[in-house]
C-alpha cells in the first residue's frame, strides 16, 4: 500500500462513486443517438427501476473494493463470481415484488438479474493494465488521483468530475500505446459476446416461466425474427460510436504526446 497518501475506506469508496457515475454518465450520453435511431425509447418507470438498480449496484461495488483494496490482500480477488453472486441476492431480496415468487419463477429472475449485473461490471471498473497485479494497479490510479488533486488544490472527487484533470490521470497512468492496446482488449471482448447467452436466453427463460409450450414458440419465434437482428445491428452501431468516440478520446487526451 502507498505511504504518501493513507485514505480511509470511505474516502475510497467516495473516489470510486465519483469515478463510476462520471463513466456511467459517458455511457448514457454514447447511446442517447442510437436509442433513438433503433426507436429503442425506454419508459420512464423502467429508466428509475434500472436507475436504482444501477445506484445500488454502483454503490456496493465502491464499498467491496474501498474495503479490499484497505485490507490489500492480494491472494484476494478484487472482485469474484461470488461477489456477484451476493449482489445479485441482495438486489432480488431488496425488491418487494420477489416476495411471492415460485421457486422456478426466482431461479429465472436470479439468472436474468445476473446478466444485467456482469454487464454492469464491465463499466464499473477502473481501466487498468490487465497484464500487472490489479491491486498494485488500482493503488496506483488512487495515487495518481490523490497527488493531482494535491497539486490543484481541489478534492479528488471533484478532480474525477473535470475532463481536462481525468486527461492528466490517463497520460500520467499510460502511455498512448498503452491506451489504444487497453481499448482494443476491451473491444475485443465486446466483439465477442455471446448475445443467445447473455441476453436472448435469459429474456426468454424470464418471459416464460409460467406460460405454456406455444407462448414460448410464439416468443422465441418474435425474438427470431425480430430481437435478434434488430440487436446485432444495434451492436454494429454501437461499436462505431464507440470506436469514433475513443478516436477523439486519444487526439484529445494525446495531443501533444
Amino acid at each position: 500500500m502507498p505511504k504518501k497518501h493513507n485514505p480511509t475506506v470511505a474516502e475510497l469508496k467516495s473516489l470510486f462513486l465519483a469515478h463510476f457515475s462520471v463513466e456511467q454518465a459517458k455511457g448514457v450520453k454514447l447511446q442517447a443517438p442510437l436509442r433513438q435511431k433503433f426507436g429503442n425509447e425506454v419508459p420512464l418507470e423502467e429508466l428509475e427501476e434500472l436507475a436504482l438498480i444501477n445506484s445500488k449496484h454502483m454503490d456496493w461495488m465502491s464499498n467491496l473494493l474501498a474495503r479490499r483494496l484497505k485490507r490489500n490482500r492480494h491472494t484476494t480477488p478484487l472482485i469474484s463470481p461470488r461477489d456477484t453472486n451476493r449482489l445479485v441476492a441482495l438486489l432480488i431480496n431488496e425488491s418487494p415484488e420477489t416476495k411471492d415468487l415460485t421457486a422456478k419463477e426466482r431461479k429465472m429472475l436470479t439468472e436474468f438479474v445476473k446478466k444485467i449485473v456482469e454487464n454492469g461490471s464491465n463499466t464499473m471498473k477502473v481501466e487498468v493494465l490487465s497484464n500487472k497485479n490489479s491491486y498494485k494497479e488500482y493503488w496506483r490510479w488512487i495515487t495518481t488521483v490523490l497527488d493531482l488533486a494535491a497539486e490543484r488544490g481541489i478534492a479528488p472527487t471533484e478532480l474525477l468530475t473535470l475532463e481536462r484533470e481525468t486527461d492528466e490521470i490517463t497520460r500520467r497512468m499510460f502511455t498512448k500505446r498503452q491506451f489504444i492496446l487497453m481499448y482494443k482488449e476491451k473491444m475485443d471482448r465486446f466483439a465477442h459476446v455471446d448475445i443467445e447467452k447473455t441476453v436472448l436466453q435469459p429474456m426468454l427463460e424470464l418471459a416464460t416461466a409460467c406460460g405454456d409450450k406455444s407462448y414460448r414458440r410464439e416468443l422465441e419465434q418474435e425474438l427470431e425474427m425480430q430481437t435478434r437482428p434488430k440487436l446485432r445491428n444495434y451492436l454494429r452501431e454501437l461499436k462505431k460510436v464507440m470506436d469514433a468516440f475513443h478516436k477523439q478520446e486519444i487526439k484529445r487526451i494525446y495531443a501533444t504526446a
